[in-house]
């Protein structure tokens, strides 16, 4: 029978575990977020940080990068990993403005922004379909396939393209009063993701396949079609920051994008998503995309130049492997 005493003792207990769970779960899962505050804390400093209309600009500079930070989330929670994101992101809005500009008299708008999203899926479609069937390691293909496309790109519009029709550009440069559009479209698709990997069978199956590919097929899962799926979803997204991305510079130009894979994968893995598939957070990528942008934000209010930046944006590369490798370790430790 439980005595007053033990009752007491375990009333005292309970919420020392509750606080050990607790900062166990922000140091494994939910790192990111300290991070968010530190650097609120240190723009606080900066005049003009602090404020609305600035607040959303730092969510409109986020919205291309959250995109291609989404897609090769999906792809990492495989175990794989996708490294021409950067290349359709230039590469899908190309192939839409040239029809609309050069190609084809009188192309509808509308229909380039259907081109530009179907080109991004067909790019998915092609890795997804040659890393399974031709059984060639993702990395290779990719790889491969960075380099394919932004030769394309540079070949196709060596100058670039600054005549862009106002249709295909109003994603990226179009204000709801002060709110840019690109922003409300940012939170919407972040939303979705969230609902996707919490309630849908594509969600879990995709964890579970990062987890345990074995026992992911031996469940019944068409791992390969799971595989090409998310890098369809990843090519959409893709596209989709490029429309974004060409509407806000209202232009098309070869460079756009370059490099900007460095960035993706320094916020994929800020965020906590696992190199080896089956662990990370939309939350945390969310914060993560935040971050890189604010930090991107200050450094442009402070005046700090470009290759300055470049190399600041190294040292997020290198402080998110450090991090993912020490949340592993703790993982592991706390779970043995």
């Amino acid at each position: 029978m439980t005595t007053t005493q033990d009752k007491r003792e375990m009333s005292a207990v309970g919420p020392k575990n509750r606080w050990t769970r607790f900062y166990r779960e922000v140091l494994t899962e939910h790192l990111i977020w300290p991070i968010v505050i530190v650097m609120i804390l240190i723009g606080s400093s900066v005049p003009g940080f602090l404020t609305t209309g600035n607040f959303l600009n730092v969510l409109w500079g986020a919205a291309s990068l959250g995109c291609m930070t989404l897609g090769l989330y999906f792809v990492l929670m495989t175990g794989r990993l996708d490294l021409s994101l950067e290349s359709t992101l230039i590469f899908a809005p190309t192939i839409a403005v040239l029809l609309m500009t050069s190609w084809v008299v009188g192309f509808n708008p509308i229909l380039g922004l259907v081109v530009a999203l179907a080109v991004g899926a067909l790019v998915g479609l092609l890795i997804g379909s040659l890393s399974n069937y031709a059984n060639v390691n993702p990395f290779l293909i990719t790889l491969g396939m960075l380099l394919t496309l932004r030769g394309l790109v540079v070949f196709l519009i060596p100058e670039g393209i600054y005549d862009v029709p106002e249709a295909f550009t109003w994603l990226g440069r179009t204000r709801i009063g002060d709110v840019p559009v690109a922003s409300i479209a940012l939170l919407f698709i972040f939303a979705i993701a969230y609902l996707v990997m919490k309630y849908t069978y594509f969600g879990k199956a995709i964890t579970a396949l990062g987890n345990n590919e074995q026992a992911t097929r031996v469940a019944g899962v068409n791992v390969n079609f799971l595989v090409v799926g998310v890098f369809i979803v990843a090519g959409l997204l893709a596209a989709l920051g490029g429309i974004i991305e060409v509407g806000r510079l209202n232009s098309v130009d070869a460079s756009m994008g370059e490099g900007r894979i460095l960035v993706v994968f320094a916020a994929a893995t800020l965020g906590g998503t696992a190199l080896t598939g089956g662990r990370g957070r939309i939350t945390g990528v969310f914060g993560a995309v935040l971050v890189i942008s604010g930090i991107t934000n200050l450094m442009n209010l402070v005046g700090i130049p470009t290759a300055l930046q470049q190399v600041m944006f190294g040292a997020i590369l290198l402080l998110a492997i450090l991090l993912s490798s020490v949340q592993d370790s703790l993982r592991k430790r706390w779970s043995s």
